[in-house]
């Protein structure tokens, strides 16, 4: 037996073996309770194990000898309670502190407040025994207060220890764990347990900012920090964390078969799962979703989701997600619509929806909605945005595209004249626009700047923002005007929940733009037929063709535009979604558009089919144990990509400066894996700096930085 230095592998290993059975009798018995035998019991140990080797590992809790002693067991218990008091885990002390459930408003920061509205109250009161629950209220309405509502009232009555705030972006989650994190301190001011930001590459300072970290490390250094939770040292480690807001991948990881997926699917176990904005789900992404939520309700977990526009189909799915497609309950077109909004639904006895309605959350308004044919008229598009910020406007402008964004950007600068400069955003006086190609630094700053133009406290006087998606969700902006592609009516409705968000005076709001409008681009003559050609030259919607792949729906969009020309929210949430998504609808839309259409309404229920077989074969079965079929791939970069999270690092060396502030140095950027080539590694150069930003090359493919943001050259 080959022994290294003092350490005799064999001897050890018998010893410990002894060890064992004096440190774990009942394991060694016939009269002890045999552990559950059932596969979702097997994971979810495993997960544990798994969670348990991490922290034993650690060498600062607890240290190497070489030899084992008969006392070990006493040290190593203690260092493991010390170990999980570290972590922030351990809760009993937070447990006893917790001395009474704050008042609403004094949870929320909202001074002088009457309670929750009837949103946020009816989830709340909704019955423990109900383990999922989806909120469907109107963008603006309160609806990340009531997840958190009803998170504080579970914490209460210890049927959660934790939670877990997933967001379809990073640009979401940043700005919700600053609401999350204040909230945490109010509920529970005695005890503050850090809310780790579950972004990688990111990590919340105690400034509430995001920080990047090169190379996703825990500090440049190596070092670790003792103000940084454990959680925050690892992506692979955020679910760990009591509390955490991050991007929606982080929890579908925990069913994929990837590394420490079941050590995520435990540490989620005992926390409510909130999934926020939850119709912005692909296929393939639904279909993770559904295997997420069985997991995660089936070993008695809490979920709740979050929709401003839930069509019926898709809430019903989510509700009777272990049911064969065929088996699921549907409602016509007629009653889908008659459903209740707001509300709060869960399920009743068999394949039944319980829809509980809530009362109106005083968020009413009425928008003037309509069509502008100049989708690819940059120029006009321009003027027409230009136009209404020197009558003083606040002009949101969303393009589907970064490349249409650009050339709007473009547009409007060549139309402005010198008094225009201060209508144009701009972030410390370098004009741009807000997408989601810039760096994490670069990012943060134009946040900011969009919320210090259009946020809660904003300013009298005109002003123009032009972006994409990016500028739909979550961020807290209010404007007068938006100016928005064409796309489905879900997204569109989220989009409007931009206009006229908080209330104010006339003396914010110039003449003419008291009723909050909507311009819709659309192709010319309001003829959708040429997207189905699916090419750039054909559309130029992005190099791929189609943003939104299923034309029936834009095209139903784009009538109920010409039908209602004053939309009243939220009263018609419920008919405009249905009519633009039910199946009924989009069956008489593939009868009247003729043979085309009807090839595209295949191809789409096609790609649909093919996507949500491949979402449900590439999740981990927890109803078949590990020696039935389970194996890992371990292939996580591809599985993120199918997530969405379609985009690779790279580093920067050496760091160049930023176009808009001077002092910081931009170290990495991330860019998507369809500019890179799909064989080899090839060679990077070294960045060159240029008048306002930088150029680099990854092999022969170039690319610039600068204030438009990465682009591809």
């Amino acid at each position: 037996m080959e022994v290294y230095g003092r350490l005799n592998p064999r001897r050890c290993a018998e010893r410990i073996g002894a060890l064992v059975k004096d440190w774990f009798p009942a394991a060694f018995t016939d009269t002890g309770s045999p552990l559950p035998s059932s596969p979702a019991f097997q994971h979810h140990f495993l997960g544990l194990c798994n969670w348990a080797d991490w922290i034993g590992s650690n060498k600062r809790w607890f240290p190497f000898l070489d030899e084992p002693r008969d006392s070990y067991i006493e040290d190593a218990r203690r260092q493991a309670k010390n170990a999980i008091n570290a972590i922030g885990l351990e809760l009993l002390g937070q447990r006893r502190g917790f001395v009474g459930m704050p008042e609403f408003g004094e949870l929320f920061d909202i001074p002088g407040s009457p309670g929750p509205n009837a949103i946020q109250e009816t989830a709340q009161r909704m019955p423990t025994d109900q383990r999922l629950v989806i909120i469907e209220s109107e963008t603006g309405s309160g609806k990340t207060e009531a997840a958190l509502w009803r998170f504080a009232h579970l914490y209460e009555q210890r049927l959660v220890d934790g939670l877990y705030f997933a967001l379809p972006t990073r640009t979401a989650a940043v700005q919700i764990h600053r609401r999350v994190k204040r909230f945490i301190g109010k509920l529970l001011s005695h005890y503050r347990p850090s809310v780790v930001l579950a972004v990688p590459g990111y990590e919340a300072a105690p400034d509430e900012n995001g920080v990047r970290l090169p190379d996703y490390d825990f500090s440049a250094a190596g070092e670790r920090d003792d103000d940084r939770p454990w959680a925050a040292e690892h992506p692979k480690r955020f679910l760990a964390a009591q509390v955490a807001v991050g991007t929606v991948d982080q929890a579908m990881l925990s069913v994929l078969p990837v590394k420490n997926a079941h050590m995520r699917a435990a540490c989620l176990a005992r926390n409510l799962l909130v999934i926020d904005e939850v119709h912005a789900s692909d296929t393939y992404m639904s279909a993770i979703l559904r295997a997420l939520l069985d997991a995660h309700v089936g070993a008695g977990g809490y979920a709740l989701l979050m929709s401003a526009t839930l069509g019926s189909a898709a809430r019903l799915r989510w509700l009777f997600r272990r049911c064969r497609d065929s088996e699921l309950p549907r409602l016509s077109l007629h009653d889908a619509i008659e459903t209740d909004y707001p509300a709060v639904t869960t399920t009743g006895n068999s394949k039944e929806e319980v829809v509980v309605r809530a009362g109106e959350n005083n968020q009413e308004k009425r928008v003037r909605v309509a069509a502008m044919p100049r989708m690819h008229d940059f120029d006009g598009t321009a003027h027409h945005a230009l136009t209404a910020a020197r009558a003083g406007a606040k002009v949101l402008v969303v393009r589907n595209t970064v490349d249409y964004a650009i050339k709007t950007q473009q547009a409007i600068e060549q139309l402005a004249g010198p008094d225009d400069a201060k209508l144009l955003f701009a972030v410390r006086d370098v004009p741009t626009l807000h997408h989601g190609r810039f760096a994490p630094g670069d990012r943060a700053l134009l946040d900011e700047r969009v919320d210090d133009l259009l946020g809660k406290g904003r300013q009298p006087g005109g002003q123009v923002v032009i972006g994409t998606q990016t500028l739909e969700q979550s961020l807290d902006i209010d404007a007068d005007l938006l100016v928005t592609d064409l796309c489905p009516v879900d997204v569109l409705l989220q989009r409007i929940g931009r206009l006229h968000r908080h209330r104010r005076n006339d003396t914010h709001r110039p003449n003419g733009y008291g009723t909050p409008a909507c311009r819709v681009l659309t192709p010319p003559d309001n003829d959708l037929s040429s997207l189905l050609e699916n090419t750039p030259t054909a559309n130029g919607l992005g190099t791929h063709g189609r943003v939104y792949e299923d034309l029936r729906i834009l095209e139903a969009t784009r009538r109920l535009i010409d039908e209602y020309p004053q939309w009243r929210i939220p009263e018609m949430n419920r008919r405009l979604v249905e009519r633009a998504t039910h199946r009924q609808a989009l069956d008489q839309i593939t009868q009247e558009m003729g043979d085309d259409w009807m090839a595209h309404a295949n191809e789409v229920d096609g790609a649909q089919l093919a996507d949500r077989a491949t979402g449900r074969g590439a999740v981990v079965s927890r109803d078949l144990t590990f020696l039935d079929n389970i194996a890992f791939p371990g292939n996580e970069e591809r599985m993120r990509t199918r997530l969405g999270d379609d985009r690779i690092e790279v580093a920067l060396d050496p760091p160049q400066t930023s176009s808009f502030d001077g002092s910081r140095m931009i170290a990495t950027l991330a860019l998507p894996l369809r500019w890179l080539p799909s064989k080899g590694v090839p060679e990077q150069s070294a960045p060159t700096p240029s008048a306002d930003g930088f150029e680099f090359a990854i092999g022969e493919r170039r690319f610039r930085y600068d204030r438009w943001g990465l682009r591809r050259l």
